[in-house]
């Protein structure tokens, strides 16, 4: 799709408050992680409008949105039209938007979003890498062979791929949430619940979900799809959810969700179908259960269905697991320390 888009830039640099140390532009993808990446505090410019994404999560202070206002066809924007965003002159010869001398680096979580920012080779590039695969092979190569490039995970064995394929250890920094915002569990309502969006078109393993809650008391989020009130759930209705449900359960591709790290940090017992490496985060007995057999996958929910104090016990483990592993001081901390040292002109591989 060939979009032409003319922007007009609303948000002064010095308008306000100055809350952070580094100007980062970056193109709009997963709506909870550019939410939780702006918890580090820096001035983070979003190449859309934030109205986007309102009901997934409230717009930070330090966001700031570079198009004036959201219209459907930005859900179409291709990697060209993000660049062309960019690349734009006005009858100054300047680009609207500021770039890319207004800004300090540039980051990026998907595969379209790191081929946006390629060509730029005069601003600094952080790219977060999810599943391995995200990346071609080639754009492994060419990002470790670019000094204006840095490369990070928040999965372990994306992490341990990346170092056996290329002998380079990249920095893995796992999700971190606020312990403030998350907590609370009551366990009031005797439900399981689930948030997943386009679940039964993704796949994973949502028929053994299906299989192992029939006739159960569940309630599953999708944040796409309208809710008892004929729009999509906002996101304190979602962490009202977390809090209230008896069980929580996961699914998903491998690890670890951010919907699982939000549970286990509310206080929630989590059941989870088996997949690579989710045991590092759902420990059988202790958390929650783990079994890729649906009967007892069953029989797991109805235990904590029917064991309030069961499924504090193990809420309270959730809890435990989570402040230890996805604490936002940790998190912030981290990608501090990455931006310092690759702005610094120090390698951040290992």
């Amino acid at each position: 799709m060939s979009v032409s888009v003319s922007v007009s830039v609303s948000v002064s640099p010095s308008q306000g408050k100055k809350m952070s140390r580094y100007r980062i532009i970056y193109v709009p993808g997963h709506p909870a992680m550019q939410y939780h990446i702006s918890r580090t505090g820096h001035d983070f410019h979003i190449l859309a409008n934030w109205e986007q994404f309102a009901y997934w999560r409230p717009k930070p202070e330090n966001v700031h949105s570079l198009l004036p206002e959201f219209r459907p066809e930005h859900l179409d924007f291709t990697v060209e039209d993000y660049r062309r965003l960019l690349t734009e002159r006005d009858e100054r010869g300047s680009n609207p938007l500021g770039f890319p001398e207004r800004f300090d680096l540039a980051w990026s979580m998907w595969n379209d979003q790191y081929k946006v920012f390629r060509p730029f080779r005069e601003i600094p590039k952080v790219h977060r890498v999810h599943k391995f695969t995200e990346l071609d092979l080639e754009d492994y190569e060419e990002i470790f062979s670019r000094a204006d490039f840095a490369l990070a995970s928040y999965y372990e064995y994306t992490v341990d791929e990346v170092r056996e394929r290329y002998g380079v250890t990249i920095p893995l920094i796992e999700l971190g949430l606020s312990p403030v915002d998350y907590g609370g569990w009551t366990g009031e309502d005797p439900v399981i619940l689930s948030v997943i969006h386009s679940w039964a078109s993704r796949g994973w393993h949502y028929g053994t979900y299906r299989e192992a809650t029939a006739g159960l008391p569940t309630r599953h989020v999708d944040h796409l799809a309208p809710g008892p009130g004929g729009e999509p759930l906002k996101y304190e209705q979602v962490l009202a959810e977390l809090r209230r449900c008896r069980v929580y359960y996961h699914d998903g591709e491998n690890e670890y969700t951010i919907a699982l790290v939000e549970a286990m940090m509310t206080g929630a017992p989590i059941v989870t179908c088996a997949m690579p490496f989710v045991e590092r985060h759902v420990r059988h007995g202790v958390n929650g259960f783990v079994s890729d057999d649906p009967r007892e996958l069953r029989e797991y929910c109805r235990l904590l269905l029917d064991d309030r104090d069961l499924a504090a016990r193990m809420g309270a483990a959730s809890r435990r697991i989570a402040l230890e592993r996805f604490h936002e001081d940790r998190w912030i901390a981290q990608w501090n320390h990455l931006f310092d040292e690759f702005l610094a002109g120090r390698s951040v591989y290992s």
